[in-house]
């Protein structure tokens, strides 16, 4: 069972990271490039480094089973929050509507619920929240760019699988899966010189996926810092966005999971941990597509802040339904 405190702790922390990038922002100690650097900085290093890590554990057919159930409930995920968050929103503009239905179909499970599910039920059961990342990316870059551009150019497996999360993610399957991640484990804590320098490795993946969090945190502070909220108590859209991603969309998914946990098909850590990673706020990518293709970036910037400061509360809520 999920310990809300600790849930709840645990988001506190990360939302706490984001006030140096809001401070550095606001007092011009950051400029403009502040954001975008350490957000390639999070893209190309620390959540690879992040990944590696999460499949750096012995091979077992009781995490495989996991790791294979949390793969099919973040596709059935993505599916129905796809189909349900199409039909939304349709009354919006255009450009609104597009960073709406994207917003509240992806979540930040990478660089938030990665960190969250690490600190809620330990560091080895990061390899489940990595692989349900996998859908994420796939859905993103595809699905996701098909609504920002009604483009359908972009549903093509190169540009599906050809992204920083997904060719990082494979690799590490294959590290995880051949009991490549079990070997390294074992021979770094050999008194060795391969087993000294692999240490000297894993140290250097440690620190860097250490960094994922802070990192991406500062970056939404920076991005804050740069956004007026005037007027949105008085914008329609905006409540139900906040209430259909961080409570409707996980409470759907959890009487999906309590129907296949009711039947034996999944354990409650695989519920927990899928649950956890649905009701994180609306995924930073959001403004980061909204900007290349032609959405509202500034009001994407917006919802992602807004579920970003809420899911301090609403997180631990929405685990109270894994007491049911």
């Amino acid at each position: 069972m999920v310990k809300v405190s600790l849930l709840f702790t645990s988001v506190f922390t990360l939302f706490m990271y984001m006030i140096p990038g809001f401070i550095l922002r606001k007092t011009k100690l950051a400029d403009d490039g502040f954001a975008k650097a350490l957000s390639l900085f999070t893209l190309y290093v620390a959540q690879v480094a992040m990944i590696f890590h999460g499949f750096l554990v012995e091979f077992d057919f009781k995490v495989l089973k996991g790791v294979a159930l949390v793969f099919l409930l973040g596709l059935i995920s993505h599916i129905v929050f796809y189909l349900l968050a199409r039909m939304m929103f349709k009354k919006a503009p255009e450009r609104t509507r597009k960073v709406l239905q994207f917003g509240v179909i992806f979540s930040n499970a990478g660089y938030m619920g990665i960190p969250v599910i690490s600190d809620v039920f330990g560091s080895e059961y990061a390899i489940y929240a990595t692989i349900y990342v996998v859908w994420f990316n796939v859905f993103a870059y595809s699905l996701g760019r098909l609504i920002y551009t009604d483009d359908k150019s972009y549903i093509s497996v190169k540009k599906i699988f050809i992204n920083p999360a997904v060719v990082p993610i494979a690799i590490g399957l294959v590290i995880f899966l051949t009991g490549a991640g079990g070997w390294f484990i074992n021979t770094m804590n050999q008194s060795t010189f391969l087993g000294e320098t692999l240490s000297v490795v894993y140290k250097i993946i440690e620190t860097f996926k250490n960094m994922v969090a802070p990192a991406s945190m500062m970056v939404i502070g920076a991005r804050l810092a740069d956004i007026s909220f005037k007027g949105i108590l008085k914008d329609k859209y905006m409540y139900p966005f906040v209430l259909i991603r961080l409570l409707l969309f996980p409470a759907v998914m959890w009487v999906i999971m309590r129907l296949l946990f009711g039947i034996g098909f999944i354990d409650e850590t695989v519920m927990s941990i899928v649950l956890i990673l649905n009701s994180t706020p609306a995924a930073a990518i959001t403004t980061i597509f909204a900007e290349l293709y032609g959405g509202d970036s500034p009001y994407a910037g917006k919802l992602v802040a807004l579920t970003t400061i809420l899911s301090v509360a609403t997180m631990p809520l929405t685990a109270l339904l894994l007491k049911i």
